[in-house]
């Protein structure tokens, strides 16, 4: 599940929910408490709402015991009508609210500060894990991000009790405010790429990734769509051999390389540039290698020079660390880097 952020003092907002629509995603948080929306009038809430409705999107909200009066609404439930699902329940609601509220909505729980304590009382006083969300926090300012073990600590008890857990990763531009340095939930992926930090978390088992600032290109957006739908992973990389396309790992991966399928071939492949292949080297096997000639590798490891291996790319760096995160069969894309002009 892929989703995107939506605040209501930005002022792009409409566009990109259009956007996101466009490229598939119907997944949508938004918050109605942070300082920064507070000034929003209840007929701009309205009328965010409204178009999220119309574009078939699930809306998560974060709220505060506030939230009521600040849209003009007498209950919570009024949310329901104007299209919100799901609410991410600020501090002030006492257990008693929490339950009455998931009668009406999905109840979004804090995945980041919550203690096992705290939820096993909240399941015995009838709330029901199929009505949770645990959803983790962004953290606006630097080197305050979750660490990695901590935030996987989390994960596995979510996990033995069955409940999803959602998550933030940064955009990859227009970061919001005040700030302007990213929304990520873990500290980590603050300034990697979004579309590994994705793929990351997916890895870890979270079910709903969210990008957290407003700015997501398209192209950013279709990625992600295609790896969720389609388990598709794609990887830029440098060289001049023309090696772009979809192909599919083999499901017995080696120690030192993984190896393509269908890549071998009949016709000559003389042996040119056999060097010492690093990391995220793309290799290709030549003629010296009798009926293994053509097959495509991705390099694991640093490995010396074969002279019956040439080399024919190198995975772009920034997504080097996704080499790590394939899977058995994995399918994959490949797709040069475009040079800057």
């Amino acid at each position: 599940m892929i989703g995107i952020s939506v605040y209501l003092s930005d002022e792009g907002a409409e566009e990109s929910i259009i956007r996101a629509s466009l490229a598939g995603i119907k997944l949508a948080f938004t918050s109605l408490h942070i300082p920064e929306e507070l000034g929003e009038s209840p007929e701009r809430v309205r009328g965010l709402l409204s178009l999220f409705k119309r574009e078939g999107f699930e809306v998560f909200a974060d709220v505060s015991k506030c939230t009521p009066v600040m849209l003009g609404l007498n209950h919570f439930e009024d949310l329901k009508e104007l299209g919100v699902t799901s609410l991410r329940l600020d501090d002030g609601f006492s257990t008693d609210d929490m339950l009455e509220l998931s009668h009406h909505f999905q109840i979004a729980i804090n995945a980041s500060t919550v203690g096992e304590k705290e939820l096993q009382h909240w399941i015995k006083s009838g709330l029901a894990t199929e009505n949770i969300i645990a959803w983790h926090n962004f953290y606006p300012k630097p080197e305050t991000g979750l660490d990695k073990d901590y935030f996987l600590e989390k994960q596995a008890i979510f996990d033995v009790l069955g409940i999803p857990v959602y998550a933030f990763i940064p955009g990859e531009e227009n970061k919001r405010g005040p700030l302007n340095l990213g929304l990520p939930t873990l500290e980590d992926h603050r300034d990697q790429s979004p579309y590994v930090s994705a793929v990351q978390l997916k890895r870890w088992g979270v079910l709903g990734v969210f990008v957290g600032d407003p700015g997501c290109s398209k192209d950013l957006l279709l990625k992600l769509v295609r790896f969720d739908q389609k388990k598709m992973i794609e990887l830029t990389y440098e060289g001049n051999a023309e090696i772009e396309g979809e192909y599919q790992l083999r499901p017995d991966s080696g120690r030192d390389v993984l190896r393509m399928l269908g890549t071998r071939t009949d016709s000559d492949v003389p042996p040119i540039n056999s060097v010492e292949r690093k990391k995220g080297t793309i290799t290709q096997d030549n003629d010296l290698y009798g009926r293994y000639k053509g097959e495509l590798q991705i390099v694991r490891q640093n490995l010396e020079r074969n002279p019956a291996v040439n080399v024919v790319g190198r995975i772009c760096t920034e997504h080097l660390s996704l080499i790590e995160l394939f899977q058995p069969g994995q399918r994959i894309s490949i797709c040069r880097k475009e040079e800057l002009q």
